[in-house]
């Protein structure tokens, strides 16, 4: 049986994970270890089937082809579940991020009910997983994303107001009905997103190691990442940012004070700005009808409704004060505006961007700060399952042993 990574072979492994794929060279200098250990730790990895060597792209130039060392994308795989109130959404992963499947599924009537969501999200995820025992694969875990706040040392729900949850012991619940066949993990959606995020900009060619996720779904919550770590907080409640105070004596906020940003833009609000200048009333204020109404309002602004367009231009400008708090105590490198925000950013993205500039002290010269997300509505759930490969290099949970899987033996 194989004996487990020591902490060493865990930070080479990270390494690879974050900043992939690598010559040997590069990952001994990103690791600052000294070749010999590096290249033992190389070889230990091979064997275990967690890294391969991949072809470097063509350069064009002569000579020997260079090695790359990545993930493998072969043995192994990560899974992903966002958990809403008017859907469920899955998707399986290789180690390397490659998507192997993605399930999109509606959430019941009695969602609200943790026993009715739960029964449903296991249903889901049990089919994902025979999936990819089928194909040979070693499930290696399940991250579990939940808009709300979620205290991830212990795997409770605190508070999801969308759903009406308070103090669900969700990780325990979910791992209890899979029956034990992948271990789980539980974190805020914006968190999940983040991460996800921040890999994909560094594949696009990006170098930062700190981003800030405005997620814009339900309330508005902020993914801190700074220094290649998600920061939650002292006690996990790091990134409530919908409830800074942006406006004196303003509107009424739920939760009970005034002039928080959620009155301002947050997507309940937005919804109700842009069905008033639309003439029209607000079909219904259930949280699981928001991205249908997002979709109607995005396709009253395309046909070039003026009133909804500047309902959305208005909330944009609230919402790039709002980043631009964050901004003056964080200093990220950048601001991506995920969820709902993605969707509505044709008409939001200007003037937030404006409002962005003129509100911050000392605005970035030498790139735009506040963007949009490059992943969309699967953000998180791609960032439940990279959260799942951080687990088990930060030793939160032991790598399997040699009886799972050949490449361990």
């Amino acid at each position: 049986m194989a004996t487990a990574p020591d902490s060493t072979t865990l930070s080479v492994l990270r390494h690879l994970i974050d900043h992939g794929p690598l010559s040997r060279p590069d990952l001994q200098r990103g690791t600052s270890l000294a070749r010999a250990t590096t290249s033992a730790i190389v070889n230990d990895l091979l064997r275990r089937g967690l890294i391969s060597e991949i072809k470097a792209p063509h350069s064009g130039q002569r000579g020997r082809p260079v090695a790359l060392l990545d993930l493998d994308d072969s043995h192994f795989a990560v899974l992903g579940i966002e958990i809403g109130a008017d859907k469920i959404l899955v998707s399986v992963h290789a180690l390397r991020g490659r998507e192997l499947l993605r399930i999109d599924r509606p959430a019941e009537a009695d969602a609200i009910n943790p026993r009715a969501l739960l029964r449903r999200a296991a249903m889901v995820l049990q089919e994902a997983l025979d999936l990819v025992e089928d194909e040979g694969r070693v499930p290696l875990g399940v991250g579990v994303s939940v808009s709300g706040l979620v205290d991830a040392a212990t795997g409770t729900i605190k508070y999801a107001p969308v759903l009406g949850w308070r103090d669900i012991a969700l990780e325990q619940g979910v791992a209890e009905a899979l029956g034990g066949r992948a271990p789980v993990f539980i974190d805020n959606a914006a968190n999940y997103a983040a991460l996800a995020e921040l890999r994909q900009h560094r594949r696009d060619g990006g170098r930062e190691s700190s981003l800030v996720y405005l997620t814009g779904t339900y309330g508005i919550s902020a993914g801190i990442v700074i220094g290649d770590r998600l920061w939650r907080g002292e006690r996990g409640l790091a990134g409530e940012v919908g409830h800074l105070i942006v406006e004196a004596a303003g509107r009424v906020c739920v939760c009970g004070r005034r002039g928080c940003l959620d009155t301002r833009a947050g997507m309940s609000a937005i919804v109700d700005a842009a069905y008033g200048a639309a003439g029209s009333r607000r079909r219904t204020g259930r949280p699981a009808a928001v991205a249908a109404q997002v979709g109607q309002i995005a396709a009253l602004a395309q046909s070039g409704d003026e009133g909804v367009q500047e309902a959305l231009a208005d909330a944009g400008r609230w919402l790039g004060r709002g980043a631009a708090l964050v901004c003056a105590m964080l200093d990220p490198h950048s601001v991506v505006l995920g969820g709902q925000y993605a969707r509505l950013a044709p008409w939001m993205l200007a003037p937030a961007r404006q409002a962005f500039r003129e509100s911050l002290l000392l605005p970035s010269d030498d790139h735009e700060q506040v963007q949009v997300s490059a992943l969309g509505t699967w953000a998180a759930v791609e960032g439940a399952a990279l959260a799942v490969l951080h687990a088990y290099t930060d030793g939160v949970h032991p790598f399997p042993s040699g009886n799972m899987s050949p490449a361990w033996t």
